[in-house]
């Protein structure tokens, strides 16, 4: 009756042992040690003359990054699928992004997404939303 007991004691610490060594390596996989991710690249300008417009903020699925001095921003480690961009200026500036624009982006492990130059208008020249 004793090397029953300890028999099935044996094996359940053998059980244990194998999930935590498991989980404690993700179970297996590529080894890359996390979710795939890519880069996106672009340029944020103000419509009414073209201008750069730094110090502006940029998020990508979760990965915020700012505008340089002349309007570039690029944020990494992005997770792949489709993202949507969020772009926000200095409240005092009083600039948004047209009503209707798209601004999503298919993210490509390993790859970097070039995005055609964002602009900005003048919130005051914003016409209204479209109807949903």
């Amino acid at each position: 009756m004793m090397k029953t007991g300890r028999s099935v004691g044996v094996v359940a610490l053998a059980l244990i042992a194998a999930a935590v060594l498991l989980a404690g390596c993700g179970g297996g996989g590529d080894g890359g040690g996390g979710a795939a991710t890519g880069t996106v690249s672009g340029t944020i300008t103000y419509a009414a003359n073209g201008s750069a417009l730094g110090g502006v903020s940029v998020s990508v699925g979760g990965v915020t990054t700012t505008t340089d001095a002349q309007g570039r921003f690029t944020a990494r480690g992005v997770p792949t699928g489709t993202r949507t961009i969020v772009v926000t200026a200095d409240p005092s500036r009083d600039l948004v992004i047209p009503p209707g624009v798209p601004l999503t982006v298919d993210v490509v492990a390993g790859q970097t997404t070039q995005l055609p130059p964002i602009q900005m208008i003048d919130e005051a020249d914003a016409p209204p939303a479209p109807p949903a």
